[in-house]
């Protein structure tokens, strides 16, 4: 079933009714910085209703203006018209900006109290001409970020307040941040902190607003009622939903507002979201892979059309972590195109209920008419499955035709052509290399295969498979980086040979495949691993970075981020000299270094014995090429890197106390880059990134300015 909004396992929910419930300061830390203040509400309805209440101060009588986008949800306005304060409705540009010019105009005749910015749907908004403007004017600058997930480039530190809200993104009844910062275009005061009080009382202070409208609540909107729901969906329950229309008219009254929690947030949506926090960077992750399957199966029609949908605001990689996935139709058929939607079962919505205000002048917040609609919105949360969203739209599934027929022959290649091979992929995968293959084999008990798929005689693509018995009538079969293609294969051919790959995980005949494919994330790869009855096993992915040796040196050296290209020229001016080769003097100290790194470091990386033994298997053509700094006749620091095919990938460093002083590192990353393009070489590989494992490793590859990538993941099969 495909929900609208995430589902929370029944381990979450267990967890969320058994455990304490925690403190705003444990709550909050994902969502502000040192020496902000951070608090928790139940919705950002009422962040946005506090923050006018203290912009009063002492006079109760004062009337706040509060400017807010013109493409905004009336139900969230309800506590702020609560408060007395005066609303005016600025308009957007295309691209949901703020526009500026026509912002200028309106401050001729009001200068506003509060001024609320937008991150919509996760993508930053541009910032810099808002602080501007707020601050020559005393204006308090609000981030609303209730679509964003968490803090990011251009998100949380710009605004005088950010208001947050967990519960969009994560399964919890309620749940809303609210961030108080020094460093906004106000500059807010001790004295303005103090009025504000503690975080513990903010819900209190909304109490006078609470009773104005807590007659109108009803029961069905507690956090217990939640709770029912959920469960009754995860059996299976499901209701019955009418078919909603595009031209939704909003209404003026108030009815919305029964769907507001009381402003605490609920201990039950405490316990849950201590939960999940920890899962936050898995969350990012699958918000992305999922907007990507969407684009996939649903931009599939001829975008020069003026019928076909497009895709609206689209993260660059996970720049941002999408909210909704958003389609932009044309007007004329927006209609048509959300119950087609609706009838293939799929939880399309339309966004937002646009204010009485706004509808009430079509022609001057034309832009926000528009939008409302013409945007469909699809869901991305991270409780969706691929599987399960193929299922709902229909098999993408391709015929097998003649040109598709292949003929897999399993070890009946030779190592110099498997190697041929590799040379000819692009990119290659020293996963795949036979030396790889045989150290496994010798050292780890893995039997090794390697299947060729032939169209004809000519080879189309090809596998190293490893397998090892678990059981006396099990086995695990295991494919990691494979399969490859020699040459560029037509869609259906790839598909013939994922079909016949996956034969090999079948639990009747005792096998159970685990593969860790190189096809780089996508629409498409995620597709395929679903449509082969794939399961993904494991959260994470391999990511990292491909220098294109083709390139220059001068414009690889131009591309450096400024401050590394700086440490590298510190580095070059210091008199520093390299040593390269793949000698047993070079291989050994470079072990013994490696050594040292675990210890002091305290860490498990590829042991050493199983380095030797690949080592052992390599040939002329893909031997381990070691380059040692040396500064004043002392080693300072060294790099390992392994060859295949066209490319090379860095396999392990060490870098001294004394290297870190002469930024030996980028020394020898840049030597390595002109050493692998004076032998030849297509593509560098930079061995993996991880931002949140190893923040340090990766913000220092990612000095390079290479091409990211990222693998679609690790799957299993029976």
């Amino acid at each position: 079933m495909l929900t609208q909004a995430p589902m929370p396992s029944w381990g979450e929910l267990f967890g969320g009714l058994s455990r304490t419930p925690p403190s705003d300061s444990q709550l909050v830390r994902p969502w502000h910085d040192k020496g902000e203040t951070a608090g928790c509400l139940s919705r950002s309805a009422w962040s946005l209703a506090l923050i006018a209440l203290w912009r009063k101060g002492d006079n109760p009588a004062a009337l706040v203006s509060v400017w807010i986008p013109d493409y905004f949800c009336n139900s969230s306005l309800e506590p702020l018209r609560r408060t007395g304060a005066r609303i005016v409705f600025y308009p957007l540009t295309e691209q949901l900006a703020p526009d500026m010019s026509a912002i200028r105009v309106l401050a001729a005749d009001n200068v506003p109290d509060l001024f609320l910015a937008v991150h919509y749907f996760g993508r930053p908004t541009p910032m810099a001409p808002l602080r501007d403007f707020c601050g020559g004017r005393g204006t308090w600058l609000i981030e609303d970020a209730a679509h964003v997930l968490r803090p990011g480039h251009g998100i949380g530190a710009n605004g005088d307040f950010v208001l947050y809200s967990p519960h969009k993104h994560l399964p919890i009844p309620d749940g809303a941040v609210l961030v108080a910062r020094r460093g906004g275009p106000a500059g807010l005061s001790d004295r303005d902190f103090v009025a504000m009080g503690s975080p513990r009382t903010w819900p209190s202070q909304l109490a006078a607003l609470d009773r104005v409208v807590g007659s109108r609540r009803i029961w069905g909107n507690s956090s217990t009622v939640w709770l029912v729901k959920r469960v009754l969906q995860k059996l299976g329950v499901r209701r019955s939903v009418a078919l909603t229309p595009v031209a939704e008219e909003s209404s003026s009254d108030s009815a919305t507002l029964m769907a507001l929690p009381t402003p605490a947030q609920s201990a039950l949506s405490r316990r849950l979201l201590a939960r999940l926090i920890p899962d936050l960077g898995d969350v990012a992750r699958q918000r992305q892979r999922h907007q990507l399957l969407w684009d996939d199966i649903l931009l599939t029609g001829d975008p020069r059309s003026p019928e076909s949908p497009a895709a609206a605001e689209r993260p660059a990689r996970r720049d941002w972590t999408p909210y909704l996935a958003s389609y932009q139709v044309p007007p004329a058929v927006a209609e048509t195109v959300n119950e087609a939607w609706q009838h293939r079962g799929l939880p399309v919505t339309t966004w937002p209920d646009l204010p009485p205000e706004v509808t009430a002048d079509k022609e001057r917040h034309a832009r926000a008419w528009r939008l409302r609609h013409s945007r469909l919105y699809l869901p991305v949360h991270q409780t969706l499955r691929a599987r399960g969203i193929l299922k709902q739209v229909g098999s993408r599934r391709l015929q097998r035709d003649d040109d598709a027929s292949l003929t897999l022959i399993w070890d009946g290649a030779s190592r110099s052509q498997w190697h041929a091979w590799l040379m000819q992929t692009e990119p290659s995968t020293v996963l795949q290399t036979w030396a790889y293959g045989e150290a496994k084999a010798e050292h780890s008990g893995w039997k090794v295969k390697r299947g060729v798929f032939y169209h004809g005689n000519e080879p189309v693509a090809f596998a190293q498979v490893l397998e090892r018995r678990v059981a006396a009538f099990a086995r695990v079969v295991r494919i990691n980086g494979g399969p490859l293609f020699v040459r560029t294969a037509p869609p259906s051919q790839q598909h013939a040979v994922w079909q016949e790959l996956a034969r090999l995980g079948n639990l009747g005949r005792g096998r159970v495949l685990s593969v860790a494919p190189g096809l780089r994330l996508s629409g498409s790869s995620l597709a395929v691993m679903a449509e082969m009855n794939f399961r993904r096993f494991s959260r994470d992915s391999w990511e990292s970075a491909s220098v294109d040796l083709g390139l220059d040196l001068d414009v690889l050296r131009r591309k450096l981020n400024g401050k590394w290209r700086n440490m590298l020229t510190v580095a070059e001016r210091s008199g520093l000299t390299i040593e390269v080769g793949d000698s047993d003097e070079l291989f050994d100290w470079m072990m013994n270094r490696y050594e040292q790194l675990m210890h002091e470091a305290d860490f498990r990386g590829m042991s050493i014995e199983f380095l030797r033994t690949w080592r052992k298997h390599t040939g002329a053509a893909d031997r381990f090429q070691i380059l040692r700094a040396v500064h004043d006749g002392e080693a300072v620091a060294g790099v390992c890197l392994a060859r295949h095919g066209l490319g090379a990938t860095y396999l392990l460093g060490w870098n001294g106390e004394r290297g870190r002083d002469l930024r030996a590192n980028q020394y020898l990353l840049w030597q390595a880059i002109v050493h692998l393009k004076q032998s030849g070489l297509g593509c560098f590989d930079l061995g993996g990134i991880s931002e949140e494992q190893t923040p340090g490793i990766a913000a220092f590859k990612l000095g390079l300015n290479a091409e990211r990538y990222e693998l679609v993941g690790e799957y299993w099969k029976w």
